[in-house]
């Protein structure tokens, strides 16, 4: 979707919005006395005449329809089995689900805008500043709703739990409790710290190049790691109750069944968000020139 003029990011800049942005992020990087009119200086740089670069879009908008597809059928389908079986009864976790559902569906949302207007998937030589604007403002958007999703879908399982082992003690059930308020925490402080971030509190790039201050803010890399290892000690304790409920509590066969796969999908978040801490710890030590996702 073509925005409003503006020049591509390395070259001079076209418009007052252009400029405003360029200073920001020379401001940003450290580099505010130099003069935006010149544009902003990326390491990264286009690829010699004859060759390119292929972009991302193309696979990011794939996964994004995908991811979506998959959402809505698979939620779709447990609500309808649950509402045409008058056996199953509708509990706090099918609400949840939903809940989670929503604030995951958000995600590529943000990313088709960013594909269309935020030159999401492209090299950082191929977009204009004002997509560089919009891609900033909408990566720390993601950032905590990433977060807040993924503590709503953990809220989803634990009342799952609950339903499982309505029968136990009630140190049992309140533990489970317990685990939901500190998942809720978890959430609003990762919304709070997302638009908290910089000191003071600038809502984009322009206003940083407005003012002409650098605000001291803390990178997004590094609240992304201890995030996640806070989702890592979540996920363990996920993976870790349902072979505590099997060990403990007395089930049917098909109830323990569910438990199993249960307890198999908290074992692959633990390795899935080990893997996100490693590649976030390893983006962090990266140098040069960067490309928007």
């Amino acid at each position: 979707m073509p925005g409003p003029r503006s020049a591509i990011v390395g070259q001079p800049p076209l418009t007052v919005d252009d400029t405003l942005i360029v200073h920001g992020w020379q401001v940003m990087f450290g580099m505010g006395q130099k003069d935006p009119s010149l544009g902003l200086t990326i390491a990264k740089k286009p690829p010699p005449p004859g060759l390119s670069e292929p972009s991302d879009t193309t696979r990011i908008a794939v996964g994004c329809t995908i991811s979506m597809v998959l959402m809505i059928l698979l939620t779709g389908t447990r609500l309808v089995i649950r509402g045409t079986n008058r056996a199953l009864v509708w509990g706090m976790d099918d609400w949840t689900i939903i809940l989670a559902t929503l604030c995951s569906m958000t995600l590529p949302v943000i990313y088709f805008y960013k594909l269309a207007n935020a030159g999401g998937g492209k090299h950082v030589y191929n977009v204009t500043y004002w997509e560089l604007a919009n891609h900033q403002t909408m990566a720390s958007a993601a950032f905590g709703l990433f977060y807040v999703a993924v503590s709503v879908i953990k809220i989803s399982i634990v009342f799952f739990y609950m339903r499982l082992s309505a029968f136990a003690s009630r140190t049992w059930t309140w533990t489970h409790r317990t685990f939901i308020a500190a998942l809720i925490i978890g959430a609003i402080i990762s919304l709070v710290l997302t638009m908290a971030q910089c000191d003071p509190y600038y809502s984009n790039i322009r206003e940083i190049g407005r003012r002409n201050i650098k605000p001291k803010c803390v990178s997004l890399l590094n609240m992304g790691i201890g995030f996640s290892v806070w989702h890592i000690l979540s996920d363990c304790f996920l993976f870790a109750v349902p072979f505590i409920m099997l060990w403990r509590v007395q089930m049917k066969f098909w109830t323990k069944f569910k438990v199993c796969i249960a307890g198999i999908i908290g074992l692959a978040n633990v390795g899935l968000s080990i893997a996100r801490v490693y590649v976030q710890y390893t983006a962090r030590n990266q140098k040069g020139g960067f490309d928007l996702t």
